[in-house]
């Protein structure tokens, strides 16, 4: 295989659980600690509750109940989950969603998929992939998988799945460097590039990119075509703001699962998903309340991951809204924000400063020069921009627990410097509609997690003038070339070098203020098995099951 060089280089991108030492201006440890014990991210933990640490940063404290399993094993044929957001949409390749990603590897497959677990990239829908030249791939494709519908996957349903993923909005930038999708044969599919793409297999990994039923889209209506996916579970029913219902798939080509439903059940409050795993009302709670962690860690019936986010959370300063189109007064709030003091209150320490729009898991990730808290200097900033007074603006939020303690934190450092601040809790689809690019918001509490698929997909989705989630619609011509160039060429070392001009010249223009890398935390019922390391932020949840006592 060509390019050999490359691909090697870009897979440490996706090695979402090693942290690098040191953000710039920071000297905190936290989410990437690999200290064990009682002494890991300041949690508390029982004596009797073992500690293990399962790669480097990801703790868990306690232990899976031992099963043993035969032909006479009978499961438990239901699994609730309560993540931290609502599923908000079925539409595959617009929905930018943590909570219907996670779901979107449920029901469907890519061509090729990332193993968490074990870091590298393992086949999919695809048995075997080669590199024939610097803009062309071809992938054989694996024979006898069933869509939901019945129909076979082939050849022509990776075309159509690109050709339309590169009109959709949460698809194209990862199809966007796909010129042809040549059908050689039933099981034998090329993809022909416009410039050379490093990342373009680990954008095939990504949720967005799955794998669609062309028969779907050619017999139904577009809602329910969306449905039809080759995953190991179909959806069954959906009350939208109270639960989505998924329901096994007893024709999946590697097997019928163990479990029998997966319930994704919308419980918005973190501590109120924290008792419903506590009385048993759910089997999986994504992000209890950081401040309640050791009522998990010293549970004998619960166990506790905590993992190292690719999260960035961040706050986005629309350009197209006054005054937030002034440098000088972008400038300002980005001197107002003292990030310590954030993520004591916010994350109860469990989290790390960040400093940067890149995060520290990629190996183009640069120290930067970012803004330091400064309020004298915010408020000298807000006078030379003309508003020695400060003035009124809205800072938006998704429902979630975390969103909301941010924006109120925001709210006060803002205050600080005579901005005054108010704030507007949505729910997590209003939200999304609100702040999607073009939108009218001043400014917005928001989340980042694409690093897991390389740089460009991390940089071009937020900051290209075509980024399917450039909220903050920055058209600025030298950042669009800058990302392009950094795509298209060959030289590690001279990527190398845009990539780092490119992350001072944003953290400069202050439309994009990282705020911290989160941690994610998740407690479980001791009987569950089969848990494994999410995507980024999206969660692998096809091979859990629970033995029935």
């Amino acid at each position: 295989m060509n390019n050999k060089k490359a691909l090697a280089l870009i897979l440490c991108i996706c090695l979402t659980f090693v942290f690098l030492a040191g953000c710039s201006g920071s000297q905190s440890t936290g989410a990437g600690s690999t200290s064990t014990g009682s002494d890991t991210n300041n949690l508390e933990t029982s004596s009797e509750k073992p500690v293990t640490e399962i790669k480097k940063g990801v703790i868990v404290t306690g232990k899976a109940v031992d099963v043993k399993e035969d032909e006479n094993t009978v499961y438990q044929k239901r699994i609730t989950i309560a993540p931290a957001l609502d599923f908000t949409s079925m539409d595959v390749q617009n929905e930018a969603g943590g909570t219907a990603k996670s779901v979107f590897f449920l029901v469907f497959n890519n061509l090729v998929e990332y193993d968490t677990m074990n870091s590298k990239i393992v086949s999919g829908l695809a048995e075997s992939w080669e590199q024939i030249s610097d803009t062309l791939w071809e992938f054989k494709l694996r024979q006898g998988v069933k869509f939901h519908d019945g129909s076979d996957f082939t050849a022509k349903d990776v075309k159509f799945t690109i050709e339309r993923g590169k009109n959709q909005s949460a698809a194209k930038s990862k199809f966007n460097t796909i010129e042809e999708v040549i059908i050689v044969d039933d099981y034998t599919v090329q993809l022909k590039l416009t410039a050379p793409d490093n990342d373009i297999i680990y954008k095939l990994c990504e949720a967005n990119t799955v794998m669609l039923s062309s028969n779907a889209f050619a017999t139904l209506p577009e809602e329910e075509a969306n449905k039809i996916g080759t995953g190991p579970y179909k959806y069954n029913e959906w009350v939208q703001g109270d639960y989505l219902s998924l329901i096994r798939f007893d024709d999946y080509w590697e097997g019928a699962k163990k479990t029998e439903e997966i319930v994704i059940r919308h419980i918005p409050e973190a501590s109120s998903r924290l008792i419903a795993l506590q009385t048993g009302e759910i089997e999986i709670c994504i992000d209890p309340p950081a401040v309640d962690l050791h009522y998990v860690a010293e549970d004998k019936n619960l166990v506790l991951w905590q993992i190292p986010s690719t999260n960035i959370r961040h706050i986005i300063l629309n350009l197209n809204v006054e005054p937030f189109n002034n440098k000088l007064v972008r400038q300002a709030v980005a001197h107002a924000i003292n990030r310590e003091d954030l993520i004591a209150i916010v994350y109860e320490g469990n989290a790390t400063p960040h400093y940067n729009v890149m995060h520290t898991i990629s190996e183009f990730y640069v120290d930067v020069d970012c803004p330091e808290f400064n309020p004298e200097k915010a408020k000298a900033l807000l006078a030379e921009a003309g508003y020695p007074n400060g003035f009124k603006t809205t800072i938006y939020s998704s429902s979630g627990t975390v969103q909301k303690a941010v924006a109120s934190v925001i709210q006060a450092q803002l205050k600080e410097i005579g901005i005054d601040v108010e704030i507007q809790s949505l729910e997590t689809a209003t939200f999304n509609a609100g702040v999607a690019p073009g939108g009218t918001y001043p400014i917005a509490v928001d989340g980042w997690g694409g690093h897991t698929i390389g740089p460009d997909n991390a940089l071009r989705s937020p900051f290209h003038s075509d980024g399917n989630i450039n909220r903050s619609n920055i058209k600025d011509k030298k950042v669009d070339e800058m990302i392009d160039a950094a795509l298209s060429t060959s030289n590690y070392e001279e990527r190398a070098k845009i990539y780092a001009e490119l992350q001072q010249y944003l953290i400069n223009n202050c439309n994009w203020i990282p705020l911290a890398i989160e941690q994610i935390n998740v407690g479980m019922k001791a009987e569950l098995q089969g848990f494994e390391l999410p995507l980024g932020l999206h969660h692998h949840l096809r091979n859990i099951y629970i033995v029935e006592k």
